[in-house]
């Protein structure tokens, strides 16, 4: 009998292949996880433009839910909204010359949106800006 000896060699495609397609598989869906939630941001004829990245400010996204609960996101982390005033002071502790800008959906009510102003003005933060949308067609 002169046959082939035992192949003890291990098949490593299988295993490649199934590490890309997990790979694929998070690129697809990481982007959906991080947009956060979606703001219909007011309109106003004139806004200033303020940077609104990780380094030069604090955003906070508010919207009233269908239910009349509201939902507060703090750097697009969700916070429950009895605590939001305990995380700004958190916050400020770490970062207390950071600016604040809020994102309040159009639809919320004034008196809403003035309470978590004062909120983010009570844990300490002086600079406090609502983000807006231009008016469509008006120049600055």
């Amino acid at each position: 009998m002169g046959g082939r000896g035992l192949n003890s060699d291990i098949n490593v495609t299988p295993f490649v292949d199934i590490c890309l397609v997990l790979l694929i598989i998070f690129m697809v869906v990481t982007p959906m996880l991080q947009e956060g939630i979606t703001i219909n941001l007011p309109y106003a004829k004139k806004s200033e433009n303020h940077p609104d990245d990780d380094e030069h400010a604090v955003v906070v996204a508010v919207k009233t839910e269908k239910n009349g609960e509201q939902v507060v996101f703090v750097q697009k982390k969700q916070v429950p909204r009895d605590q939001y005033q305990a995380e700004m002071t958190e916050i400020h502790d770490r970062m207390p010359n950071k600016n604040i800008l809020i994102k309040a959906d159009r639809s919320m009510k004034y008196g809403d949106v003035r309470r978590i102003m004062v909120e983010t003005n009570q844990a300490g933060f002086e600079s406090v800006a609502l983000v807006t949308e231009k008016v469509q067609g008006q120049q600055d």
